[in-house]
């Protein structure tokens, strides 16, 4: 056993001369650790030296996992050695087998994303680091949710670097699968959520959300998360993703977090990396037109007006967006139900959603406030 495990097992008493504990928590932090652990960065020699978690074992006539949480002992220890790379499960199996080790009482917290990581989905990651026992993210660029002529083949793609923000972060397991893994030879199976592709941002992009819906219903049924975190950003996907849930009866608690901007307001998006430096310098008047007819909204409200014009709130946002050339579309403005995505006419007490999309030179770019 290396000085640093030995130092470890020391401090927090852990690990004991078991064979039985040693191969249960191997299992446990990666059911193919003979093969990937010599593939981490930050391990030590020995094969149980998993610093990041701990491993509570209740003893009868044989041991069960009770409890995975992060070990509170390990501020004795350097930064180099407390930072244990999260672990890669390139399979479904994989992550099958670690979660049926996982006692029903474990918080496991559940991040999707298709990766090119930035602050948004690190700050989704915190927050399910903050509220969950165990952290699971995923990086899968699913195809089903990408249209003809759409970005599949350039979007970002990079797993390593990726792997160490979530690690910096405090994830503990990254489901990484290949296309081909998700999607199997004669794959006939979709989930279609009724309704929004009559949405404007599902008239933009035919097709997208049943991309969407399948592959958060089959990440849901691999990783059977307790909770699972998105952001505010993609209002439409936060909104199919709800239904879903509560249509199909399952069991996990959506969380829908705030979007994480710039200094100067714009939304954080992995299609930013797109945007000429030029163009970065125009991207804000999106958010500047949102808040523009969020001001007149609070204004009326402020005068006692029960309701406010739909119409007069998306013409406030279309002025704005005219002033800026760079723009050479702009796709809609969609004055919506904050549930149902369903376009309105008045907003009053129960608020709206207004959402827009643009195209800046060559790139998409949504947003979307919140009115209550």
């Amino acid at each position: 056993m290396s000085t640093a495990c030995q130092r470890f097992c020391a401090t927090t008493g852990f690990f004991r001369s078991c064979a039985t504990t040693t191969t249960l928590f191997n299992r446990l932090v990666n059911p193919n650790h003979s093969t990937a652990l010599s593939h981490r960065r930050g391990y030590a020699s020995s094969p149980c030296f998993v610093p990041y978690l701990k491993l509570d074992l209740v003893t009868s006539r044989k041991f069960h996992l009770a409890r995975l949480v992060r070990s509170s002992n390990m501020s004795t220890l350097s930064n180099s050695e407390n930072m244990t790379r999260a672990i890669i499960h390139p399979t479904i199996e994989s992550i099958r087998s670690l979660r049926k080790l996982i006692d029903p009482s474990v918080s496991v917290g559940f991040v999707p994303t298709m990766g090119a990581l930035h602050e948004g989905h690190l700050s989704l990651a915190r927050a399910a680091r903050s509220q969950n026992d165990v952290v699971i993210a995923s990086i899968f660029v699913n195809p089903t949710q990408f249209g003809e002529g759409e970005d599949l083949d350039r979007y970002p793609r990079q797993l390593e670097k990726d792997v160490d923000l979530l690690t910096e972060v405090g994830v503990d397991h990254v489901f990484a699968p290949s296309s081909d893994m998700m999607y199997r030879k004669n794959h006939a199976t979709y989930v279609v959520p009724m309704g929004f592709d009559q949405t404007r941002e599902g008239e933009s992009r035919p097709g997208h959300f049943r991309g969407v819906a399948t592959v958060v219903t089959k990440l849901f049924n691999i990783v059977q998360p307790t909770n699972a975190y998105f952001g505010q950003k993609d209002a439409v996907q936060c909104a199919v993703i709800r239904r879903i849930v509560d249509d199909l009866d399952m069991d996990v608690n959506v969380q829908i977090m705030d979007t994480v901007r710039e200094k100067d307001g714009l939304a954080m998006s992995s299609r930013n990396a797109y945007l000429t430096s030029e163009e970065r310098d125009k991207a804000p008047v999106l958010y500047q037109a949102l808040c523009a007819a969020r001001e007149v909204f609070e204004s009326r409200c402020a005068r006692g007006m029960d309701e406010v014009d739909a119409k007069d709130l998306r013409e406030v946002v279309e002025n704005i967006l005219e002033t800026e050339p760079s723009l050479t579309e702009v796709q809609y403005v969609a004055i919506d139900d904050l549930e149902t995505m369903q376009p309105l006419t008045e907003v009053g007490d129960g608020g709206c959603i207004i959402s827009l999309a643009c195209i800046l030179g060559s790139v998409r770019l949504i947003d979307n406030i919140v009115l209550r």
